[in-house]
């Protein structure tokens, strides 16, 4: 029966197994070998982050088995208790689908939206102000519109599923949303698990090699006072939990590398020069149509153009930037990304004396004359950026439960002192980035002078 199991081997979790006679999983294989799905293997996870860490190469494909894999060792946790297992196997109000497929394609289909380079093209592009992230548009959108999943939502009777995970996942209207969508997108759900643990091997720290293991088993489903179920951990998981808390707040801290955040910028110089030229019908080499179109208005690029483009597409047009573009910045922007030539930067809050408003416009204006002495442009020659590490602990965000021995469901702060005093604001990082070494030189110069 050794066919009944699709077994792939992976460095983070092991043997991944998904089981060809249970139709959830059944349903969870098709997905994935679709070619939307396929796609996330050509989108690394952590965009620009390899320029800092080689090994982070590591894709949206890979980190999103991973995650389906917690997931499912989380349900089969869950079907231990009696109640729990009868909550997963009930309908989700009156779709026909499961609370367990639900859990489960909603945590396999997460990432099936990114663009290339996953965060940062959605970061350096403004995707996020103009209503185009990979989450509240593209995920339904595929969804919804891609004829091959379509066939495949119709094979499996599932035609309705775009809506119903749309409505699990963010409620209806006024509606809270369902709590076990908790699993999927919280404080504690089983895409961080993955990519804590995932993105810490493959950046070679050791920040994120948390208890995955541990604070799965101590799930379970409970009531609140108030008679609401919410997914809630055992106390006796609190350390794993404290520590898993630390090793994310160590693992963002990482990936914000300020080299990380000069790699971003010098991309987004090259995209932005990029548009400029094709606005100004300069040539480019290579038109990268699709890229055009979704900065220009995204809304009107069509879905399998959007499917097209992945890190290849956008490295493919870069490098032909670099040799065939008349426009000369673009082309000179796009060799230094080939040579990882990085704009060199300064962390303003390094300084004995951090700049005013009045300061910093001031030395802008400066810096500016000074790249015109030289014949630099300084619209793409000059970036700055804030740095912050996530909060160890959100309160403005759904809570942790967690069940105790004696005083019932409560929120971790009540236990954890780690919740409650741990504060980052003296971490962040003001970051101004310039041409080169001798850029650098004349700004510290003028910051120094203050």
């Amino acid at each position: 029966m050794r066919w009944r199991w699709l077994q792939m081997a992976d460095p983070v979790h092991g043997l991944l197994q998904f089981d060809r006679k249970d139709g959830v999983h059944r349903l969870l294989l098709e997905t994935m070998n679709s070619l939307a799905y396929q796609r996330l293997r050509r989108v690394k996870q952590m965009g620009m982050a390899e320029f800092v860490f080689p090994g982070a190469v590591h894709t949206r494909f890979s980190h999103s088995l991973g995650a389906t894999y917690l997931m499912a060792k989380a349900v089969n946790h869950f079907k231990y208790e009696r109640k729990a297992r009868n909550i997963l196997s009930a309908d989700f109000e009156e779709s026909g689908i499961s609370l367990e497929c639900l859990l489960m394609m909603s945590i396999l289909v997460h990432d099936i939206g990114h663009p290339p380079l996953s965060h940062t093209l959605e970061d350096v592009l403004g995707l996020h102000k103009v209503g185009l992230t990979h989450d509240h548009y593209w995920l339904p959108r595929i969804l919804k519109e891609n004829e091959e999943l379509q066939g495949i939502w119709k094979t499996f009777g599932v035609e309705n599923i775009p809506e119903t995970l749309d409505h699990f996942m963010t409620g209806n209207g006024g509606e809270r949303r369902h709590y076990l969508s908790n699993l999927v997108s919280s404080q504690l759900d089983m895409d961080r698990l993955d990519y804590l643990l995932r993105d810490s091997h493959f950046m070679g720290t050791r920040y994120g090699e948390i208890e995955s293991d541990r604070l799965i088993s101590c799930l379970e489903i409970q009531n609140q006072l108030d008679g609401r179920p919410v997914v809630t951990l055992l106390e006796d998981g609190l350390p794993a939990l404290e520590h898993y808390l630390f090793g994310r707040h160590q693992a963002y801290k990482m990936a914000l590398h300020a080299l990380d955040k000069a790699s971003e910028a010098l991309l987004g110089m090259t995209l932005h020069r990029f548009i400029w030229a094709r606005q100004h019908n300069v040539e480019t080499g290579n038109k990268a149509q699709a890229l055009f179109q979704l900065a220009q208005n995204g809304h009107e690029l069509a879905l399998d153009q959007y499917l097209r483009m992945d890190d290849h597409y956008l490295w493919n047009a870069i490098q032909d930037w670099s040799l065939d573009s008349q426009d000369p910045w673009l082309k000179e922007l796009a060799n230094r990304l080939m040579r990882h030539n990085l704009p060199k930067f300064i962390d303003l809050m390094e300084l004995r004396n951090y700049p005013s408003v009045d300061q910093q416009n001031e030395i802008r204006e400066d810096l500016r004359a000074y790249y015109e002495s030289r014949n630099l442009p300084f619209e793409f020659g000059f970036d700055e950026t804030w740095v912050e590490p996530k909060p160890l602990y959100r309160s403005d965000k759904e809570p942790i439960w967690i069940a105790t021995r004696d005083r019932g469901v409560v929120e971790l702060p009540t236990i954890s002192a780690l919740a409650q005093q741990f504060e980052a604001k003296h971490m962040a990082k003001h970051l101004w980035f310039v041409w080169d070494h001798e850029a650098r030189r004349f700004l510290l110069q003028k910051l120094q002078g203050l």
